[in-house]
């Protein structure tokens, strides 16, 4: 730290000049050389020196404390600075320099709340000139943003782990499907809610009605508390169900018609807050839909997977439902091809019949 003011040769020399000067003019020009009042001069050289000494140590406490306070600004340090009550221009720098420690070291706290990473701390600018503080603003600025980046790279990282992890579990479902679409639907819906948190859900495959038109049967559900919603169905574009399978296109649906469904819990009976429909669709042809409803929200993530499951769906439908028509035409081929054997053996039989009758009448006299 570099030394203090001290009483100097140099900070008297002007009064000791002024003061020589005045006294000589005094003793010369008014007073012609008279040795009392020559003595009178003198005293008043005395005098300034003196008056000049008083006004140095009364300037040189307020210099020193803002001697000390720059030298520790210039070392980085803040000080405790008490308010000045000095007057004229030393006391205003004083409070100038007060008010610059402050804001320093509201800048201090400001800055070390952002690197702990506390990120909620707000700094109010000194003024539209305020640099530093526009500075400061702006680092934060970018740090919640690049916070938020990085939030929502973790959460999509997430998700996609999510419905990979998901895929890969119905897929093994799938692949372990038998020739029972009743079944399959049932131990989808449950796995199904389970997995994405919802509430209730409900498989619809499209099936031929006896008028022969499709029909959207349900053949599965997981939760839904209602005895006559197992046989229900619905035609292409009747309710919201066929209105999937009519459109093609995923629904989903926040503001649901007023007794649509209610969902029982052990707090009661609640409406949910949204539903998705899913259609399932293969080579264009629509060949069931996936419903879904919770309490809460369905969110877009989960939305993407279940079409994504959808699409394996529609493969293990077809697969199914060929394998279905496989078994049934192959029990229509063994059916027909036992009817022609009893039909032969029958055909057979009369043939033996009627040559044991052709050989008895030409035997006979």
């Amino acid at each position: 730290m570099k030394p203090r003011f001290s009483f100097s040769l140099k900070i008297l020399l002007p009064y000791l000049l002024i003061a020589s000067i005045f006294s000589l003019v005094l003793s010369r020009v008014i007073f012609k050389g008279d040795g009392i009042l020559s003595l009178l001069s003198l005293s008043g050289i005395v005098i300034s020196i003196l008056a000049g000494m008083l006004h140095y140590l009364w300037l040189r406490r307020p210099l020193n404390r803002v001697r000390t306070l720059t030298d520790h600004l210039t070392s980085g340090v803040l000080p405790v600075v008490k308010a000045s009550k000095s007057k004229g221009e030393i006391g205003a720098l004083e409070r100038n320099l007060a008010k610059l420690v402050e804001n320093l070291r509201s800048l201090t706290l400001f800055s070390r709340s952002m690197a702990s990473g506390d990120l909620t701390a707000n700094y109010e600018k000194l003024g539209s000139d305020d640099e530093i503080g526009e500075a400061l603003l702006a680092l934060k600025g970018s740090l919640i943003a690049s916070r938020k980046e990085d939030e929502t790279r973790r959460r999509d990282e997430e998700n996609r782990s999510w419905a990979a992890y998901g895929l890969a579990k119905f897929s093994k479902l799938f692949r372990d499907a038998e020739d029972d679409l009743h079944e399959l639907s049932r131990e989808l819906m449950r796995e199904l809610v389970a997995y994405t948190e919802a509430d209730v859900g409900a498989l619809f495959i499209a099936t031929e009605a006896e008028t022969g038109r499709p029909v959207l049967q349900m053949t599965g559900s997981y939760a839904f508390d209602r005895e006559l919603i197992s046989d229900q169905s619905f035609e292409f574009g009747e309710g919201l169900v066929g209105r999937a399978a009519l459109e093609k296109d995923l629904l989903y649906i926040t503001e649901l018609p007023p007794g649509f469904m209610k969902i029982r819990s052990g707090l009661g009976e609640n409406v949910p807050s949204s539903l998705l429909l899913v259609p399932v669709i293969l080579d264009s042809n629509v060949l069931g839909v996936i419903e879904l409803a919770s309490l809460g929200d369905i969110p877009a993530f989960q939305a993407g997977f279940i079409q994504q499951l959808a699409d394996a769906l529609a493969s293990t439908i077809a697969k199914v439902k060929a394998n279905l028509k496989n078994r049934e035409l192959f029990e229509q081929s063994r059916k027909q091809a036992e009817e022609l054997a009893s039909l032969e053996l029958v055909f057979r039989q009369k043939l033996e019949k009627l040559q044991k009758e052709i050989d008895r009448l030409k035997n006979t006299p």
